[in-house]
């Protein structure tokens, strides 16, 4: 890898996102302006910032290690997002951009009349988004390691970086600058790929062929449910999506950006699985701890086309993590009530969201699993919220009682059958569980209400 390229690369681009996001930030009056862009946001910058915020290290560098493992069946977890973008593409995105809230937890307030679902609904949000929020640092490190980037402090500079402008802009600097890095990491991507077809010593459709199950690879089942069904169901809970679906300008607008951003991200996705598959048909040796990717990247290409795919991923690494930073700040500053401040709100907002940014930082020392990480934050959630907030979506006035057993059972499930074994997935389980506890909830509080009635 060229150091000096990939240095002045990712200096230049950094360079551009502290100006964009500082500029930003001088537009920044009220903390709806912090945490929904003044509900402005057109149709390209929505595009990008949905393109952005999927595409991530779990996406990239992820994806390309479960394809070394598991061949073109990983294909399943991107296309899960992919899906979910879609799903909110086709009527949700427009349902939640109806809601006059600032967070998707705030829905269960408004619908089930109950400020305790609101903050156990946001409390969940935030253990989930925190949790990948780790999961793009550990990502990033990981990205440092199999470039040979082992000095901490050069982690620590990058990190405090991102945190300066994503701190002090808001959504505004976080849309703002998703543009600018995900229309990079666009164009080196498929460079990348481009150079890599071209210099194969044979045909595209031999190692595309090669990626199927087959004696190189193995493909696990319980992941099913995993890759594909939690991504895609979690995208309708996620609050850094519904910020984005509330922060648009019109319902319609938020349709037409989910939709590009879905096939968008579906073909980016499908650049690193490739890698990853060829690196096992290649026989690359991957050091432990190193990333698939850059193993099977720096073989396949030169040292000029290696750092700039580099820089892509780390920006694309920050295009998550910026958004997720954001959206934590947002349920902790806007579900929660803190007495005792005297400072303004877009102050109190911008610390919350440095601390859970320097946080995330601390925590990422211990886990080391991207996609495991991942996939249980999406399922923790997916089994409590999914289901309360499908039915508070397309009811005007809901049961909190029957909310509040779909919740509770949902974490029954989470947690009873994770040590089962079980052929539908335990992911499908613990829903049919919360619709269950949905269902029993309003027949119980039917019940109660007639016996009153007639007492």
């Amino acid at each position: 890898m060229d150091l000096t390229t990939f240095i002045m690369t990712l200096l230049g681009l950094q360079l551009i996102c502290l100006f964009v996001g500082s500029k930003s930030a001088k537009e920044t009056k009220t903390q709806e302006d912090y945490f929904l862009a003044g509900k402005q946001i057109r149709f390209f910058p929505l595009m990008m910032t949905f393109l952005a915020t999927q595409v991530g290290g779990g996406l990239i560098l992820g994806a390309a290690e479960e394809a070394y493992k598991f061949g073109w069946s990983v294909f399943l977890y991107p296309l899960g997002a992919c899906l979910g973008l879609v799903l909110l593409g086709v009527g949700v995105g427009r349902k939640l951009s109806q809601f006059k809230v600032s967070t998707v937890a705030q829905i269960f307030e408004v619908v089930y009349k109950s400020s305790t679902l609101k903050k156990i609904a946001s409390i969940l949000s935030i253990l989930s988004l925190f949790a990948i929020f780790i999961a793009q640092i550990i990502a990033s490190k990981k990205f440092m390691l199999s470039v040979g980037v082992d000095n901490p402090i050069w982690f620590f500079i990058f990190w405090g970086i991102v945190i300066i402008y994503t701190c002090v802009g808001g959504l505004k600097a976080v849309i703002s600058t998703d543009a600018v890095q995900a229309g990079f990491f666009v164009i080196v991507f498929f460079l990348c790929f481009g150079y890599a077809v071209f210099n194969l010593e044979y045909p595209l459709s031999v190692a595309l062929s090669e990626g199927f199950v087959g004696e190189n690879f193995t493909f696990d089942m319980s992941k099913f449910s995993g890759w594909l069904l939690m991504p895609l169901l979690f995208m309708v809970i996620e609050q850094d999506m519904g910020q984005r679906c509330f922060a648009a300008e019109s319902p319609r607008i938020v349709s037409l950006a989910t939709l590009c951003a879905a096939a968008c991200t579906f073909f980016v996705s499908m650049i690193p699985i490739f890698f990853g598959i060829m690196a096992r048909n290649s026989e690359i040796q991957i050091p432990v701890g190193s990333s698939v990717l850059m193993g099977v990247i720096q073989q396949m290409t030169n040292p000029f086309v290696t750092s700039l795919v580099c820089c892509a991923i780390l920006v694309a690494i920050i295009s998550t993590a910026d958004s997720l930073i954001n959206a934590v700040s947002s349920n902790l500053s806007q579900d929660f009530r803190f007495t005792g401040f005297s400072m303004n709100s877009v102050r109190f907002s911008q610390i919350i969201s440095a601390l859970i940014a320097i946080s995330g930082i601390f925590f990422s020392f211990y886990f080391n699993n991207i996609v495991d990480l991942l996939i249980l934050s999406y399922e923790l959630s997916v089994s409590c919220l999914f289901i309360p907030l499908c039915f508070a979506l397309y009811k005007k006035q809901g049961n909190k009682y029957a909310a509040g057993s779909a919740m509770l059972c949902g974490a029954l499930g989470f947690i009873l059958f994770r040590w089962t074994s079980l052929e539908i997935g335990r992911e499908v389980c613990s829903l049919a569980f919360s619709l269950s506890g949905y269902f029993f909830g309003a027949w119980l509080f039917r019940t109660n209400s007639q016996e009153y009635a007639q007492s």
